[in-house]
């Protein structure tokens, strides 16, 4: 019995592997040394002795286990430190598939689950079965989404496990129209909040016809109900998805569009408004400027006067300076030079 059956029949008694694990360790090592191995009794036999606790050894003498041929190694010299290097090559099929159990018994993986994994996903790699594991991704869940249709990578599969994309969500959003959606897509719409609930409530407001990534924008900047029904009541009824996404992101609210018809721009569009608040402009700097005499401006002069600093402060010392006719292109002009 060479030193590596040892070593896997010792981890087996101290209960490090199960009888599956071990005879996998083995199977393995007669693939590169074809020499006898215990059979199954055996290894029960041995894991059932690990069970016995402190009785196990007890009858073999008080020389157990020395008198029996079995002594520990003599410890190895210290290794020199050495200067980190580039990842190892392999170190020989035997010490790997070693490592390889042990790396799954450290995520608490065992051989059933990753029969299970490879029997549904094909030959999947340790680290993907291991990301498999740790994220909780049961072997059912994988079949149940394939039923659907759906050709899952790895990566896929566990981005639904950490983002709750579940049958009933993907059956969910085709029932809702969208019957061919990507995984991406599936992972954008259940992190953002897009559900059944918000597509029904976007439709029923005219919005039938949206993208995955209109959804997924009106969801983000909170686009529902309630805030196309304000933009109607400011005589915005035929919004696309993305202005209403834009002046939702840009704090184009009815109360500013209100603010903006009490100074005197009552029909003003959608592009309009969200320039005004863009750049700041609002009612107190319009009555700023038309206390000094400049009044009913262009939204153009409004915004390239506001950008370049122009304040009422600024025009009456202007005008203190002598200048008269003051233009908002004059304006512009002196802050330039």
């Amino acid at each position: 019995m060479n030193a590596e059956r040892m070593q896997i029949l010792e981890m087996l008694a101290a209960g490090k592997l199960t009888t599956a694990e071990a005879e996998m360790l083995l199977n393995a090592l007669e693939a590169n040394d074809p020499q006898a191995e215990p059979d199954l009794a055996t290894l029960k036999a041995t894991e059932q002795m690990a069970g016995e606790g402190a009785s196990f050894g007890t009858g073999f003498g008080a020389g157990w286990p020395f008198e029996r041929g079995w002594a520990p190694k003599a410890p190895r010299p210290p290794r020199v430190p050495r200067p980190p290097r580039p990842p190892r090559p392999s170190r020989g099929r035997r010490a790997d598939v070693i490592d390889e159990v042990i790396r799954l018994r450290n995520h608490g993986i065992d051989a059933d689950y990753l029969n299970q994994m490879r029997a549904t996903l094909g030959d999947v790699s340790m680290e993907e079965v291991i990301a498999l594991g740790i994220h909780n991704i049961q072997p059912a869940y994988v079949q149940a989404m394939r039923a659907l249709g759906l050709e899952l990578s790895v990566d896929d599969v566990v981005a639904f496990g950490i983002h709750n994309v579940d049958p009933d969500f993907v059956r969910a959003m085709r029932d809702a129209g969208f019957d061919h959606l990507t995984p991406d897509d599936l992972v954008a719409m259940s992190i953002h909040g897009v559900d059944a609930g918000l597509i029904a409530m976007l439709a029923k407001a005219g919005y039938t016809d949206l993208s995955v990534d209109e959804l997924v924008a009106m969801s983000i900047h909170g686009v529902d109900a309630e805030f196309i029904e304000m933009m109607g009541a400011m005589g915005f009824e035929s919004l696309s998805a993305d202005e209403l996404t834009a002046m939702s992101i840009h704090d184009v609210t009815p109360e500013f569009a209100a603010e903006m018809k009490a100074a005197g721009y009552a029909h003003l569009s959608a592009d309009d408004l969200m320039s005004l608040r863009i750049h700041g402009v609002d009612a107190a700097y319009i009555e700023e400027l038309r206390a000094v005499g400049f009044d009913e401006l262009a939204v153009a002069d409004l915004i390239d006067l506001r950008n370049h600093g122009v304040d009422a402060a600024y025009i009456e010392e202007a005008r203190a300076s002598g200048l008269v006719d003051l233009s908002p292109e004059r304006l512009l002009g002196l802050k330039q030079r």
